[in-house]
């Protein structure tokens, strides 16, 4: 009993004495009137530090906190306007402001005085606002104040895509002003949105207007960007001590615990010091060097502050907090001896280490010091300064030997930002507050949860009975709206959008609330509950009303697989996400004609789309548990969110947003009005060229009179600046032809004999033009189109009397207006129509009515738009898009998730290239794409669609990145085109017209390819689960070129489930039940086909499957891997189907067994390989098959890019018939480097005066002297060096250079370069010729044959023999570098 009272009694003399200590230091600041508490007491040279700071004012007692915390609520509130202005623009004008008035409340300097954009310092008000509600202090009082609060939530919730200005109120550290994307300001808003989420500021009391909402799909997307930063802090900052209030206290952000242990060590190994930490590498801030007469520092001037930064206490204190709240009582007691030595007693002022003994503020702590070191009465306080500094005369010897001297505090004691957490750890330590306290939300223990596998509930409705009743016969079981009953109710996912965009309304304020953006799927994945009523909305990744993507069943099937899996991942709240999916026959299509002809790819692909519903049956999509349920099922074991709150809302009518959405569901429902006409017969047509790549299948432009002419021209090569330089050439030579008026001749379709005879015999535009007696400028023009007011031309293809007739247009040019209004009321071929409303939108505004149709032209483009989404003529939809502008609604999304993993994008090509390092708004994004790509109206919408591919390809598979630092879509493009020209041997034009044609699948498979393939940097191909069932180029196969290594296994559904295929290192799964087939031309090495066939369900399965083999060509390799079961409806046709590659066992099949098959069709019987397993025996072994290739199948007929006629000059040379040169072009157009790269760069850079690309210079100064090793910045200087090079494959050989000379270097520590530029073209050059003139023949010169030494040498492999780049690149470098030897 006695120690009981003893120890009571020194618990209360401990906090006596911390109250008198806090109130000295701290509460004694607080102003009367507004409750606020300046950041210090100090006015330095460095800023007057009297002023309240937002981020400062927090961490004090109980009793004054609401105060203070209400005199930063109504400082904030007095700028409600920037608070509305900047939900809609992230502008930094319309920025809260980051310090006030300590006596007034109002600002105290301008809004472009100061960083006032720190995302971190809002956030951390709302944090402290719901850590202190939660425990039961009331801070807001009213429902202005809630909703205020509200839209700050709303105002920090995009912090993943909006760059501030951070933590130290500087953005870029050479402190220009520049904002940049900061992780220590994500993760701190990712914490204040998890904590307010849900939290009523009314309290116990409160009811349902008072409760904060944060949408999940945007705390998802700032948490996948923090996980992604860390360890970096921002562009210029490869790390900063600020990262560890992200990842422990206060924000605790961070789920994963080897994240955590990895930033803190990095943290540890490159910022701390004896005195603390410093804030980021070359720091000059309040060091001796800093010129205080300036806020900025030159671009040489960081150098000077390395090893002699300031170093910081306050990240001690963060280091201490962390290990007493987590437990980690190890790390509490290191950070705090190594913190007691710096703190200053009050009485003294003099640092404890510079006494007898360190000073504590006693008690029983973990350094166990005596208790007398400050006694409970006495006047003396621990203080702790903000920063400690190197004295000018020990400056030169701290350089030499870091952390060596001794250091000073500054004038600022103390700081009352460190010294309220020092006192907090006290407080912890001496058990005088509990953890649960000061975290009372749990915060704490986010690493340490443990992961759940989330099970994703899909519901599947009809639109109406009939559909439901087909897709019932089909064995897939569905609900219609009118069996839903009225329990719950079905809405579009823009419905949820009004209604959210009402959440924080207020009039008296002037806040709209949320802006009136989509909701994503983690927020339709949830059931929301209005006074009693249910309501579920569809997810908006399915809406295919604002861009063509969606309107592709297989990109669809992607996308819908892909978002369960984001689901998945990242589903945090109580009861599974449900998604609910309404079917439409324009989604699954008309079931009676989904098993027509195999080559009808519409067909095809929706019946894709329909196995892969039918194939979540099983309980498993892409490695996700899903559950297919009724709706009824999945509301019990839901998410279910309430949106009571309208309730109270007197700008909210809940009834007419009901209504507004029947309308629109309606409308929705409504075919669209056809004005224009349509035959499908006309619009059919083909492209020449080769059914090797995907995208033959779709209805093509047609080459010849109007119902063929094209609008663009062949992508530029290499070397040109510009993707459509053709264009002009070809219009300056029919203008030097003497025709001063080029023009393009229309004519009408239905006197089109040439123009039918030519699609009947196939024939390719060459063709064409040779039968029409064209002149050579009349067929380069034949293609050829510009942007707006360019000319286009196409001359009669025959001189018959209906030649006079063709109708002469340019665009720009009204002339002719009239004429193609009425050849477009004539016309029933959509490419007719697009192009002739390209022209009508040409010369007038897109809101001009054209009365003939009794419609404006923008809605007869929409009518085309959407007629051309529903027959998939992909080229159609993208012309029609450019014209009218889309853009993609998750563009936004893509970009951000590119720039945050350290990828710059880049839109446009040439001068008007434009290259993006952080996220970008919608707007100017859209005007951006209008500005840089309109060269042809196409180009827009097929950079989009890399754009979003890309990001899809990151989020999932982010290794194929490794390497990749600029993404620059105008050589990707290029990159594209050239793969389809060298697969399909056509030409650049015919290449183009090839990629607009492709699907949107189709386009992101063939980039994946591409992206994925072998690398000079050895990255890892792409998994075909990843890609899903198209058309794709096959690796090659590292070991032997000449070979393609096919492995294939089995599983029934007993016995695993699976089907699934290798092919050279390329892994591809199958998707749904049934046989699946991959069909393979062994010369040009891609999988021409993957088809599957359900046999199980359908006899009419197994016909088609017949079919399919019957179309192949002979010596096509044939691929067969069964999953779950396929002979229940498998006929004798599908059976002889089998049989005619060489099967002996099919018959023995049996249900749902095993069973795999290689054969060549066409191919000797003995050759074929076939394995079968009964349902109980387990999967089949993996069957492998080695097919050897002759020479002339290997990579192309020869090396690439050399003429038959050049052929005698190259038969001595080595070459690798075009793979090297064709691995350097993908790098090159993807900009890929090597390993450490750019640090090695940095290192080359350093020991030179810099670099040098013919006249084109990276300095030495002031790059090394501004930008560290590390450093993203600096590798956006040297992406932007290279960037000289305009033939991706040279620029390859640039990197190998630069690799060359640091390994040369790395072998030979003694020796250095002498300073002096260090020119790569030189090197290269001197390569080129070393390797002609040892392999050319006598007496040919270098000189006369430059570009073909070229790319011969292009074709080398990298290393590994002496025929190799980097053995001649070594040599030359010996040679031209002046290279010195230091034996010192």
């Amino acid at each position: 009993m006695t120690l009981a009272i003893n120890s009571s009694r020194k618990a209360r003399d401990r906090l006596d004495y911390y109250y008198h200590a806090i109130t000295t230091t701290i509460i004694s600041k607080q102003n009367a009137v507004s409750g606020l508490i300046p950041a210090s007491v100090a006015v330095t040279t460095h800023g007057d530090y009297t002023d309240a700071w937002v981020r400062y004012d927090f961490f004090e007692l109980e009793h004054t906190v609401i105060k203070l915390m209400r005199g930063l609520l109504f400082a904030m509130m007095r700028q409600a306007e920037k608070v509305e202005k900047f939900k809609k623009t992230q502008a930094l004008e319309h920025s809260l402001h980051a310090k006030y008035n300590t006596t007034s409340g109002e600002t105290v300097v301008g809004d472009f005085e100061w960083g006032h954009l720190q995302i971190d310092a809002t956030s951390l008000f709302l944090l402290a606002m719901a850590d202190m509600t939660t425990s039961g202090l009331h801070i807001v009082f009213t429902q202005d104040e809630v909703d205020f609060v509200q839209n700050l939530v709303f105002y920090i919730e995009r912090a993943y895509r909006t760059p501030d200005y951070g933590i130290w109120e500087r953005g870029n550290k050479s402190n220009h002003g520049q904002p940049e994307l900061n992780s220590s300001s994500i993760g701190m808003a990712l914490a204040a949105l998890r904590a307010i989420n849900g939290v009523n500021l009314f309290g116990a009391r409160g009811g349902p207007s008072s409760v904060i909402h944060v949408l999940p799909d945007e705390l998802t997307r700032n948490a996948t960007t923090l996980h992604s930063f860390l360890p970096r802090e921002s562009n210029s900052k490869e790390i900063d001590g600020s990262v560890l209030s992200v990842i422990g206290f206060p924000a605790f952000a961070v789920t994963d615990p080897e994240l955590i242990r990895r930033s803190k060590q990095e943290a540890k190994e490159k910022l701390e010091g004896k005195y603390g930490m410093k804030r980021f590498l070359r720091d000059g801030h309040q060091t001796v060097l800093e010129d205080t007469s300036r806020l900025h520092y030159n671009l040489s001037e960081l150098k000077i502050f390395e090893n002699i930064e300031s170093e910081w206490p306050l990240f001690f204190t963060y280091l201490v907090l962390e290990g007493l709240l987590t437990g980690d009582r190890e790390q509490a007691l290191e950070y705090r001896r190594k913190l007691d030595p710096l703190i200053i007693d009050s009485a003294t002022m003099q640092p404890a280490a510079s006494m007898s003994g360190a000073v504590s503020p006693g008690g029983a702590s973990l350094t166990n010091y005596s208790s007398t070191s400050f006694p409970d009465t006495g006047p003396s306080i621990p203080l702790v300064a903000e920063l400690y500094y190197v004295p000018a005369e020990n400056i030169e010897a701290e350089k030499a030997n870091p952390h060596s001297q001794v250091r000073y505090p500054n004038d600022n004691i103390p700081l009352v930002w460190a010294l309220s957490l020092y006192f907090l750890g006290c407080l912890i330590e001496e058990n005088l507050l509990s953890p649960s306290e000061i975290d009372p939300l749990g915060r704490r223990f986010a690493a340490s949860k443990i992961s759940t596998q989330h099970i994703v509930q899909v519901v599947l409705l009809s639109e109406d009975a009939s559909l439901q009743s087909t897709l019932a016969m089909y064995g897939l079981e569905t609900q219609t709206m009118e069996e839903v009953g009225s329990g719950v109710t079905i809405l579009h996912p823009k419905t949820l959008a009004e209604v959210y965009a009402g959440l924080g309304r207020n009039k008296k304020l002037g806040l709209s609330g949320r802006p009136m953006r989509p909701v994503g799927v983690m927020g339709t994945s949830r059931f929301y509950r209005i006074q009693g009523q249910l309501y579920a909305f569809t997810p908006h990744f399915m809406d295919n009303e604002e861009f063509y993507l969606n309107s592709d069943p297989d990109y669809l099937m992607s996308a819908f697989e892909s978002e369960i899996n984001f689901t998945a991942q990242n589903w945090i709240y109580p009861g599974r996400p449900t998604i609910v999916v309404v079917l439409t026959r324009s989604l699954v299509g008309s079931m009676h004609n989904q098993f027509n002809a195999f080559h009808q790819v519409p067909n095809q692909s929706k019946r894709n789309l329909f196995n892969f519903f039918m194939n979540l049956r099983c309980g498993q999509c892409g490695g996700v548990r899903v559950r297919l349920c009724r709706l009824a099922e999945a509301v019990n074991t839901s998410s279910i969110e309430s949106l009571d709150f309208l309730i109270n809302q007197p700008d909210m009518d809940w009834e007419s947003i009901l209504l507004g959405a029947n309308r629109s569901a309606a409308r929705r429902r409504r075919s669209i009005h056809r004005k224009l006409g349509y035959d499908e017969t006309e619009t059919q047509a083909t492209t020449p060229g080769s059914s090797r790549t995907p995208g033959t299948k779709t209805p093509r432009r047609r080459n010849t009179g109007f119902h063929g002419k094209s609008l663009i021209s062949p992508l530029d090569d290499p070397a040109q600046d510009g993707y459509f330089e053709q264009l002009a050439s070809a219009l300056a030579r029919l203008e030097s032809s003497g025709d001063t008026e080029p023009r393009f001749r229309l004519k009408s379709p239905e006197n089109s004999p040439v123009v039918r005879k030519a699609v009947a015999h196939n024939e390719s535009p060459s063709r064409l033009a040779e039968d029409s007696n064209a002149s050579p400028a009349a067929a380069a023009a034949a293609a050829a189109a510009g942007s707006r007011g360019s000319t286009i031309q196409q001359p009669p293809l025959t001189d018959s009397p209906q030649a006079a007739d063709m109708l002469s247009l340019v665009l720009g040019d009204p002339s002719q207006f009239q004429q193609a209004v009425e050849n477009l009321v004539s016309s029933v071929n959509l490419y007719d129509q697009i192009d002739l409303l390209q022209y009508l939108a040409s010369c007038k505004p897109l809101d001009f009515f054209v009365q003939e149709f009794d419609a404006t032209i923008k809605e007869l483009l929409e009518e085309v738009f959407v007629k051309s989404m529903q027959l998939q003529y992909w080229a159609i939809a993208r012309q029609a898009a450019g014209l009218l502008h889309k853009i993609v609604p998750s563009l936004t999304i893509n970009i951000t998730d590119l720039v945050i993993r350290q990828k710059q994008v880049s839109i446009g090509s040439g001068p008007r290239e434009y290259l993006m390092s952080m996220p970008t708004g919608p707007d100017a994004l859209a005007k951006m794409i209008a500005e840089h790509c309109n060269d042809d109206v196409r180009e827009g919408p097929v950079v989009q669609e890399i754009i979003i591919y890309l990001g899809s390809f990151i989020r999932t598979i982010p290794h194929i990145f490794d390497g990749i630092l600029r993404l620059r879509t105008h050589y990707i493009i290029i990159a594209l085109r050239e793969e389809i020209s060298r697969i399909n041997g056509c030409n650049e034009e015919e290449a183009v017209e090839h990629l607009m044609q492709l699907s949107p699948y189709e386009l992101k498979s063939l980039l994946g390819t591409i992206l994925s393939g072998p690398s000079l940097s050895g990255t890892a191909g792409i998994s075909q689960e990843n890609l899903h069932n198209r058309p794709r180029v096959i690796n090659s196969d590292e070991n032997n070129t000449n070979r393609l290594t096919i492995k294939a296994q089995s599983a029934g559904f007993s016995s695993g489930n699976f089907a699934r295929v290798e092919i050279n290192g390329n892994v591809m799964e199958a998707p749904s039940r049934g046989i699946h087939v991959w069909a393979i031309d062994r010369g040009a090495k891609v999988i021409l086909e993957r088809a599957s066939f359900d046999t199980h369900i359908a006899t009419q399965e197994s016909h088609e499957f017949k079919r399919f083999i019957d179309w192949l060509a002979l010596g096509t390799i044939v691929v067969i891997a069964s999953k779950d079961d396929f002979t229940e409806h498998l006929d004798e046709a599908g059976i002889s189907a089998f049989e005619s590659l060489g099967s002996k066992l099919i018959r023995k099949v049996g249900y749902r067994d095993s069973y795999v098959l290689i054969a060549e069709k066409g191919g000797p019987p003995e050759d074929t390989i076939e394995v079968h397993k009964k349902s109980d025996m387990g999967p089949t072994h993996v069957v492998e098959k080695h097919v050897e290739l002759a020479p002339e199948m290997v990579d192309g007929i020869g090396a690439e890019g050399i003429h038959s006629g050049e052929n005698h000059l190259t038969s001595n040379f080595p070459k690798s018939n075009g793979r090297w040169l064709r691995r350097r072009k993908n790098d090159g157009a993807f900009n890929r480097v090597p390993r450490n790269f750019f640090p090695n760069t940095w290192h080359i850079l350093d020991c030179s005066k810099g670099l040098r690309i013919n006249k084109h210079e990276l300095p030495r100064d002031p790059t090394v002297l501004e930008k560290t090793p590390e450093e993203f910045n600096f590798a956006l200087a040297v992406e932007g060096f290279l960037g000289y090079f305009k033939d991706p494959a040279e620029r390859q050989i640039a990197v190998e250079t630069l690799t060359v000379v640091h390994k040369l270097k790395e072998r030979n520590p003694e020796m250095r370069v002498m300073d002096s530029m260090i020119d790569l073209s030189v090197i290269m050059n001197t390569a080129v010729e070393y390797f002609w003139n040892k392999w050319a023949k006598e007496g040919e010169r270098y000189e006369t044959h430059k570009e073909l030494a070229h790319k011969l040498f292009y074709d080398l492999p990298q290393q590994g023999a002496t025929e190799s780049t980097f053995a001649y690149l070594s040599k030359a470098a010996l040679k031209v570098l002046p290279f010195e030897f230091d034996y010192q």
